[in-house]
């Protein structure tokens, strides 16, 4: 049995590579269990020995593509300066990382998020996948933004923007395979980020200088009330 093992985790991954493959072609409803066997080369009765239904398969699929995409991005991660700024680029640049992004997947991920069937049923472990992920974008914009009055606040709308800008280009990138280029989409959300910092980090210096004209206006105002001190002999 423990022979058979890597052969068997093997053929599973053959089968899921395959259905990812099917349903870039033909969506979640024109995937089929002999679609996919005939995409691997195998016979359907080795796919039903594998994945007993359909919706165990797409389970599976779906794991995959998380697991995926968390190796990619913790490699990344690892491998990057860990200061926020770098850290936080690294984080960008991998949503857009060949290996996840690419014209096999979009089409499988677009499938879980955009169609009915497969939304409900994944729904938990989708948002689960999407929220882990914007967390860690949350740390790293609060770390920047540590200046702010309320830094948690703030990175949590920042990066509820970004993610929504990724969401974007993912979409553009679908429709617009061609035209798209995933360097662009890196740079935009990166400056995105840049013109978010300097507008906090500029209205923390306005507020700054407003409170230094106002104790200095306070000050001359008390100076005034003051009665200057007698001169000697007067």
């Amino acid at each position: 049995m423990a022979k058979n093992a890597p052969i068997r985790s093997n053929r599973r991954k053959e089968l899921i590579e395959a259905t990812i493959a099917v349903i870039a072609q033909y969506g979640y409803h024109g995937t089929t269990v002999s679609r996919v066997a005939k995409e691997a080369g195998v016979s359907v009765g080795l796919m039903n020995f594998h994945f007993e239904t359909k919706d165990k398969l797409f389970e599976a699929v779906f794991k995959h593509l998380a697991d995926e995409y968390q190796q990619v991005w913790e490699e990344r991660a690892s491998a990057s300066d860990q200061a926020p700024w770098p850290l936080l680029q690294t984080m960008i640049a991998t949503y857009f990382d060949r290996e996840v992004f690419n014209n096999d997947r979009l089409p499988v991920w677009f499938a879980f998020w955009s169609d009915p069937a497969l939304r409900d049923k994944f729904r938990d472990a989708a948002t689960a996948v999407e929220r882990r992920y914007v967390q860690q974008l949350e740390i790293q914009i609060g770390h920047l933004l540590d200046f702010h009055a309320h830094p948690d606040w703030a990175a949590r709308n920042v990066a509820s923007a970004l993610s929504a800008m990724i969401d974007g280009f993912w979409l553009q990138a679908l429709l617009y395979p061609k035209k798209f280029k995933a360097k662009d989409a890196v740079i935009k959300c990166t400056d995105f980020i840049r013109t978010v910092l300097s507008y906090h980090l500029q209205r923390r210096e306005l507020a700054h200088l407003r409170r230094k004209d106002e104790d200095a206006e306070d000050l001359s105002d008390f100076a005034a009330a003051v009665p200057e001190k007698d001169a000697p002999g007067t």
